[in-house]
């Protein structure tokens, strides 16, 4: 009965996950609604990353690391805020870097592959809602300018830089 209970408990807990988390961490979550969209991340060697939702990590979207155990967090504080394409583009740029590393032009790239591939950012309204968005970020000594930035994502989601 026991059992039961906590599996019934786990599978309500997957079912709402809401970013608006009373709890500094809540997870591992295999995967999570974004926008509506349940959103997993397989990294190149075909682990799946587990996913927590951090209110520590709010100032920074989220992040990616590996310490032989593939690991997202995201904070909850932007999720909320943002529309779903954007949120689920962020989550696909944490989850790039299980795929290529730790480099964030790559990632970047991936991540809008990966949007576009999925019909996720469909048309030009939406990029460039996302772009916008982008090329007002700082850039950072791992991060390029949001300009130069934003425009890289662009030429990657139309094929012409990789």
């Amino acid at each position: 009965m026991r059992i039961l209970k906590l599996s019934v408990l786990l599978l309500v807990m997957l079912s709402n996950i809401n970013f608006a988390a009373a709890q500094v961490v809540q997870g591992p979550f295999p995967w999570v609604k974004i926008g509506g969209l349940p959103m997993n991340c397989t990294t190149a060697q075909g682990q799946t990353a587990a996913i927590y939702i951090d209110q520590r990590v709010n100032q920074y979207i989220g992040t990616a690391s590996n310490n032989g155990y593939p690991v997202i967090r995201l904070g909850p504080g932007f999720f909320n805020h943002v529309p779903s394409f954007v949120g689920q583009f962020w989550f696909s740029h944490e989850c790039a870097h299980h795929v290529v590393g730790s480099s964030e032009v790559a990632s970047d790239c991936l991540a809008i592959k990966m949007m576009r591939d999925k019909g996720l950012i469909s048309n030009d309204y939406r990029l460039e809602m996302l772009l916008n968005q982008i090329s007002q970020m700082p850039g950072t000594s791992r991060h390029l300018p949001g300009p130069i930035r934003a425009e890289k994502i662009r030429q990657c989601f139309y094929d012409t830089w990789n």
